[in-house]
């Protein structure tokens, strides 16, 4: 996730500001090593299907449940993921000088990305793993090239130029930041995999972090070294292509061509893997229509899911509501959605702690609450003034308040219809029924044999 072509173009337009920026991305990543401690102990604690939403669930209720599922992840398709499939295909027409629609390219992509996924998991774990391999390796190489000056053109000047502080700068650059560094939270679904889930989840998450964070500073460091600051900052450009080509000319087009398009297929295939298995879970416990549960006999795939969230950004796309004019808005929408979607699990473990003690928690997350405390303060403020224009600034608040209206109602009235009660929806269900559940979605996930229930869909 955090290896997205969207990062590459908003760490890019972030560097404008310079220094200011990096201390930007140095809040956003503290704010994500809080956000680590929440997820590794929920993701121990409860290590099964369902992932966010059981977490939140069980603290919160299954309103809050299907909340932060709506405007966290379903939002997530809709805005960042709409910018993220246009931009390989502005980049195959507009730089490669391929023939066609930027919107056929689109949907060419999401679909063949959607494809695999039907094929199961194992081809989509082989793809992902290289795919990210590339593009890290990729953005270090282009980050030492710039550093050091090796390109084929010469340096405009030096790393991280000198500007003047401002607090509304940094306030303003503080959404981007985050953005570099959300998406963490797609490992939880594997702590009932590890070996060790108490020591492996949170030195995966903070180690994982830390390191992605280096290529990134590297190549955001060289972008500065290479294009000045009013076009880095431009909010209608690709920043990416233009710092690899002002690089290293031709060579540098190319090159970063590959992997942006790399980044998006990685991007979109953990999109396609992770939310409509999340669906696929929410089925179960009758937070999500029946059809989210059905897995396909061969691959055991959630092709529903997998069909919706492909669909979604093929239709933005399709009806002009991604372009690169509007990207920066689209990101930032995703970026406040992913943090309510953040405070809410920091909520549901302050409240967890206090309402079942004694529960099992292979890791606790130190110092409890002030890492909580401390990352939903820091999530708030950079949701304050999410950019530095305040035109842009206003069409973020639009779209996220907007979804977020439409995401309250549709989680209300839909768990209202499942579970006949108003009052029961914002009850907070005791781990004993999450365990008990997520049990039951492993069993029909994994069809065992002797389980009379192995075949049923979402069963009610």
């Amino acid at each position: 996730m955090i290896v997205a072509t969207t990062v590459l173009v908003s760490v890019g337009q972030g560097f404008a500001a310079s220094w200011i920026f990096l201390a930007a991305l140095g809040i956003g990543l503290l704010a994500m090593y809080m956000q680590a401690m929440s997820f590794s102990e929920l993701a121990t604690m409860i290590p099964k299907a369902g992932s966010m939403n059981e977490y939140v669930r069980a603290g919160l209720g299954a309103f809050a449940g299907s909340l932060t599922v709506l405007v966290g992840y379903i939002a997530i398709v809709v805005f960042p993921t709409a910018a993220e499939s246009l931009f390989p295909a502005i980049i195959i027409t507009d730089f490669l000088g391929a023939a066609g629609d930027p919107k056929v390219w689109v949907t060419v992509i999401v679909l063949l990305v959607a494809a695999l996924n039907v094929f199961g998991v194992r081809p989509f774990a082989a793809l992902e793993i290289t795919l990210t391999g590339v593009v890290a390796l990729s953005l270090l190489i282009f980050g030492l090239i710039g550093l050091f000056g090796l390109g084929s053109n010469d340096p405009i000047g030096p790393a991280m130029p000198g500007i003047h502080f401002e607090w509304a700068t940094l306030t303003g650059l503080l959404g981007l930041a985050v953005f570099t560094f959300v998406g963490l939270e797609y490992t939880c679904p594997l702590a009932e995999e590890l070996d060790d889930p108490k020591r492996q989840m949170p030195a995966g998450m903070f180690i994982g972090l830390t390191l992605i964070a280096v290529p990134l500073l590297f190549y955001g460091l060289a972008a500065t070294r290479y294009l000045p600051a009013d076009k880095l900052g431009d909010p209608t450009q690709l920043t990416n292509m233009n710092v690899a080509i002002a690089m290293l000319d031709d060579t540098g087009k190319w090159w970063m061509a590959i992997v942006s398009i790399a980044a998006t297929v990685s991007t979109l295939n953990a999109l396609l893997a992770g939310i409509p298995r999340l669906l696929y879970g929410m089925a179960y416990t009758q937070q999500a229509p029946r059809p989210f549960g059905y897995l396909l006999p061969a691959t055991r795939a959630p092709v529903v899911g997998i069909a919706l969230v492909a669909a979604i950004p093929i239709g933005m796309n399709v009806f002009d509501a991604a372009t690169s004019a509007t990207f920066i808005e689209l990101i930032l929408a995703g970026v406040l959605g992913w943090a309510t979607a953040y405070i809410l699990i920091h909520a549901s473990l302050i409240s967890l702690r206090l309402r079942e003690p004694n529960a099992v928690r292979p890791y606790r997350s130190p110092l409890f609450p002030l890492p909580q405390l401390l990352g939903t303060g820091l999530l708030i403020w950079a949701a304050v003034k999410i950019f530095p224009d305040p035109t842009i600034r206003d069409h973020i608040y639009r779209d996220y308040l907007i979804f977020l209206g439409v995401s309250a109602v549709v989680a209300l009235l839909y768990n209202l219809f499942t579970m006949k009660s108003l009052s029961a929806q914002f009850r907070a269900i005791p781990l004993r029924d999450v365990y008990a559940e997520t049990e039951y979605v492993d069993r029909v996930e994994g069809a065992i044999p002797d389980d009379p229930r192995a075949d049923t869909l979402a069963k009610p």
